[in-house]
């Protein structure tokens, strides 16, 4: 008689499933290292493992970075929906649940909060979040509100646990190979992206840069900054923007960061007002953590 276990497909080790679930959704072996309280190398040699055990390539490696072969985003649908069943099943089994509300700008939310919410739940796995963009008005009374704050001074933001360092950034079907050498008054020649009307992030990166903000070929205003990266990604003109809020662009070659020297504070992003419980307050804890971690690397 056949065995009806032969024509079963041997399981891959388990044990390395989240770290390529992580390594895909951060597109980074360094980010999915600090959410599993691992070395970038432990992630790497995890997710070699996994590929050897399946014998197929998961994961295109290029010079620091890291992106999804075919395979492997057909292999993350399957990875993502087995490791929700397990997390809800977890989560049901354990007592007092307790909600988060936090309200933050929507660029901040998108672009950076919700890469590294993973590390938080993983830290916390009793809380039930509800992320609501600033944007759109409030829904519930927030346990936790960032706000951004303007302004060139480092010591003005103590507590703050981003600090916004605006850079000049493009398209790299815009300049091509220009992007090395271009002066940043040769930036002023071609179209100019703003995410405000008063240009504040333009004018401040124009003094670090002591050149007079005088954009020769025009300018195209946007109401938010996320609007201002999505028409700079289609080559519209050159934009500004916080390399922490752009990562994956910069890393993928989306964008191209120009005249790099010149980085001013134009801001930071900070929790407003006292932390109302417990839980507010271990998150804002939490996010100074990626302060701490910045200022490390840095």
């Amino acid at each position: 008689m056949r065995n009806p276990q032969s024509n079963r497909a041997k399981l891959p080790p388990l044990a390395t499933l989240p770290a390529f679930s992580i390594a895909a959704r951060t597109g980074s072996l360094t980010l999915a290292a600090r959410e599993l309280h691992l070395t970038p190398g432990a992630i790497s040699r995890q997710i070699k493992s996994l590929e050897d055990a399946l014998g197929v390539q998961l994961f295109h490696r290029g010079h620091n970075a890291i992106s999804l072969t075919d395979a492997g985003r057909q292999y993350l649908i399957h990875v993502n929906a087995a490791l929700a069943t397990l997390e809800n099943g977890t989560r049901a089994l354990l007592p007092d649940r307790v909600r988060l509300v936090i309200q933050a700008p929507i660029t901040l939310a998108r672009r950076w909060l919700i890469p590294r919410l993973g590390a938080y739940l993983q830290e916390n796995p009793s809380v039930d979040l509800n992320i609501q963009s600033l944007a759109l008005g409030a829904g519930d009374v927030p346990d936790v509100t960032v706000s951004y704050k303007r302004g060139s001074d480092e010591a003005r933001f103590a507590s703050a646990f981003l600090l916004d360092r605006t850079v000049a950034v493009c398209s790299p079907l815009l300049i091509g190979s220009m992007a090395k050498t271009v002066t940043p008054d040769a930036l002023l020649d071609l179209p100019i992206l703003l995410d405000t009307a008063d240009a504040w992030s333009w004018r401040r990166w124009c003094a670090a840069a002591d050149i007079p903000f005088q954009p020769r070929s025009g300018s195209i205003t946007f109401d938010t900054d996320e609007a201002s990266i999505d028409a700079c990604m289609t080559g519209l003109g050159i934009g500004q923007a916080s390399p922490s809020l752009i990562e994956r662009e910069l890393r993928e070659g989306q964008l191209i960061q120009l005249c790099p020297a010149i980085n001013p504070i134009v801001g930071a992003y900070e929790i407003a007002g006292p932390a109302p419980t417990d839980r507010a307050a271990g998150f804002d804890q939490w996010l100074q953590t990626w302060r701490t971690e910045a200022a490390t690397r840095s």
